[in-house]
């Protein structure tokens, strides 16, 4: 995706090599680090304690016996901090805070770690206290998981803090010592958070691409499903969504034994209107009249569809004799209300609409294709007898 779209370079680059998106895209990127962070820091802060005993024990069995209480005190303070962090890690309603409490935990390990060589004179000591220090900067920059800014400065300026104490309150620091140490940790630290980070955001953007492109990728299929369902001109369900909530509802009503309504609507005398008013005041004509009949499925399962040309069908599941009669005198009543004109319509000089009705209740005997056939038997008993009424077969 990177090499073949240009849009992606312009946006990931920049946002990778200087550790920045745009503004946007920056503030997404950074909920979504902090989560994988803290999550991954629930897990983590166990093993962190662990090697913190681990070290803290085994320094303790090599520091010389006149300093082991005095290093006990000072460097129990280390796996408090972490104890703490790891405890607001656990609340889910601090996720979005947790770059600042690691922050500043992290700030706080370091100054401690280096500020307490600066109190020693032994140079076992001394060299057991720069382990300490190593241990800090590791954590800090591979295990924590901040991002490579947040986790820099915690470093720094938690080293340039532990720094004044040793100088200002302590004996000073062994600098060639704590070059090799802090300094060299420091720097391969931070090269190595750094990459992390890059790597993260390059993951971060690809996968946010991915759901784009996949969320597009479904709304287009929708779109086309809806289309092969949906009539192009009245916006009403064509003939193929018809025959399949038909077959659907007549085993519905054939499991249940309710009644199935069908309704077969015909525009009268349609292509004289059309020779008379052209074809697009015609589609103009079946539009106003399927915005009409619409209205006739407001309940769950009842159904418009364009049947064919001039032709609607209407499905009525649960809908007994009575109910689809006045049903059926309603929408006649309704079409003329549209009072839309007819010239060479000698009934009503407005357009109507004959309806043919068929009910059953579906069983053995009989099939879903027995019902539209009667449908289409009353509405040709109401062409024959004079049109713009409805019969019941």
């Amino acid at each position: 995706m990177l090499d073949t779209d240009p849009r992606s370079r312009r946006v990931v680059v920049p946002g990778v090599r200087w550790l920045r998106f745009p503004r946007r895209l920056e503030g997404e990127y950074r909920h979504y680090q902090s989560q994988q962070a803290v999550e991954a820091f629930r897990i983590n802060a166990f093993y962190i304690l662990l090697l913190y005993m681990l070290l803290i024990t085994g320094i303790y069995a090599l520091a010389p016996k006149q300093i082991r209480g005095w290093w006990s005190s000072a460097y129990i303070w280390e796996g408090p901090i972490v104890l703490v962090a790891a405890l607001l890690a656990q609340v889910r309603a601090l996720d979005r805070y947790f770059p600042y409490y690691a922050g500043i935990g992290c700030f706080l390990a370091v100054a401690l770690a280096v500020a307490i060589p600066g109190f020693m004179s032994d140079a076992r000591a001394l060299q057991l206290a720069h382990v300490s220090i190593m241990y800090a900067l590791v954590i800090i920059y591979a295990m924590i998981g901040l991002r490579f800014t947040v986790a820099m400065m915690a470093g720094w300026a938690g080293g340039l803090v532990g720094v004044l104490i040793a100088e200002g309150l302590g004996q000073g620091l062994d600098w060639q010592m704590l070059h090799s140490t802090y300094t060299g940790i420091s720097l391969a630290g931070m090269f190595l958070c750094y990459s992390a980070e890059v790597r993260d955001r390059v993951l971060f953007f690809n996968q946010r691409q991915l759901r784009r492109q996949q969320r597009r990728t479904q709304s287009l299929a929708e779109r086309l499903d809806r289309l092969s369902r949906e009539d192009s001109l009245t916006g009403l369900a064509n003939r193929r969504f018809f025959d399949e909530a038909f077959d659907r509802e007549w085993r519905r009503c054939k499991r249940s034994q309710q009644p199935l309504t069908v309704m077969l609507v015909d525009v009268d005398r349609f292509k004289a209107y059309n020779d008379r008013y052209g074809h697009l005041q015609g589609d103009s004509c079946l539009q106003k009249l399927a915005a009409e009949l619409h209205r006739y499925s407001r309940r769950a399962g009842d159904l418009v569809a364009r049947f064919g040309g001039e032709e609607f069908a209407l499905l009525y599941p649960q809908t007994g004799e009575l109910e689809a009669q006045q049903l059926a005198s309603r929408l006649c009543r309704s079409v003329r209300s549209l009072a839309i004109p007819h010239a060479d319509s000698p009934e009503m000089n407005e357009v109507t609409v004959s309806v043919g009705v068929a009910m059953m209740i579906p069983d053995e005997r009989h099939s879903a294709g027995d019902l539209l056939e009667a449908a289409d038997r009353a509405l040709y008993q109401v062409k024959q007898n004079g049109r713009d009424d409805w019969r019941l077969y």
